[in-house]
């Protein structure tokens, strides 16, 4: 089974005033602290144009902007560039501003992958966790029609697919692992919420 890690750091970030996904926080930038996090394999990275340059001369390779046709359209249209861009059987997709996802949580979310289910979502404190969730490429039509529709929330994508909700005592959620973060005031001083 082929996962590929997508990392959404297409955002505006209006509300924190810089971009979430360049901010150093602990030493390190988040979305660093998110991809330290990923299944094993390959990571991409869809980017804000303003953050293209960072994330280069980091080293990052495969950074891409949203597809022409879909730029501005949110989350959504990140996960169409990359099933678009990058071939795989799976899509493990999570925002740039969740830095204290943890890999055990990753893993577990993938064992619940099988050929039944076009998308695998936590359920943690009663709310779906669409941006840290897998993805089959199979639901690249829906997505793709949901754009075409205008229908840019993901729970529209999630009522065309069959999805299975994971309740985040199954996957030994820690304290907060889901907390992301919109304004400077999300991060803790010490690293713990």
């Amino acid at each position: 089974m082929r996962i590929v890690n997508v990392i959404l750091a297409g955002g505006a970030s209006r509300r924190f005033g810089e971009p979430k996904a360049s901010h150093v926080y602990q030493g390190k930038p988040l979305y660093e602290h998110v991809k330290e996090q990923l299944l094993k394999g390959e990571t991409v990275i869809i980017s804000h144009p303003k953050l293209l340059p960072f994330f280069k001369a980091r080293g990052e390779q495969a950074v891409w902007l949203d597809d022409e046709q879909v730029r501005g359209y949110g989350p959504l249209a990140g996960i169409y560039t990359a099933m678009q861009k990058q071939e795989a059987e799976w899509y493990l997709v999570t925002a740039c501003d969740m830095p204290f996802i943890r890999k055990e949580t990753a893993v577990a979310l993938s064992s619940y992958c099988h050929e039944h289910v076009d998308a695998v979502i936590p359920m943690v404190q009663e709310r779906l966790q669409p941006l840290f969730a897998l993805y089959h490429r199979r639901s690249l039509p829906f997505i793709s029609a949901c754009l075409k529709e205008n229908q840019l929330a993901i729970k529209d994508l999630l009522q065309k697919l069959h999805v299975q909700v994971v309740p985040a005592d199954e996957l030994n959620v820690a304290p907060n692992e889901f907390h992301n973060i919109n304004k400077r005031s999300d991060l803790p001083e010490n690293g713990m919420i």
